[in-house]
């Protein structure tokens, strides 16, 4: 079990812990999606894009492309990386460039 304030990835190899299945999880759970859209949301405030233009992101650790997704419904282009392949083969149907 992961000591208090250590991810789980640093106890094992991505696979371990970001398999096809937690991948599936992820996407299916509704309290992830609020999370990750919120979390997107705040990202782009901190950034302070410019208003009405169109900006390329990169999404470190990506995961599924939950956040992606909202990035592109704000009118921005992104690419992401992730360490886990499973993570990036689950990505969201709603992500027509996902290249996993």
């Amino acid at each position: 079990m992961a000591s208090r304030g250590h991810r789980p990835e640093h106890g094992g190899p991505p696979e371990l812990f970001y398999n096809k299945n937690e991948a599936r999880k992820y996407m299916r759970n509704s309290r992830m999606i609020d999370v990750q859209t919120k979390m997107a949301g705040r990202a782009l405030e901190l950034l302070d894009l410019p208003e009405d233009k169109p900006c390329f992101l990169l999404d470190v650790g990506c995961g599924t492309g939950l956040s992606g997704d909202y990035l592109s419904d704000e009118g921005h282009y992104w690419v992401g990386i992730d360490i886990s392949p499973d993570m990036l083969g689950s990505w969201s149907p709603s992500c027509s460039a996902a290249v996993p």
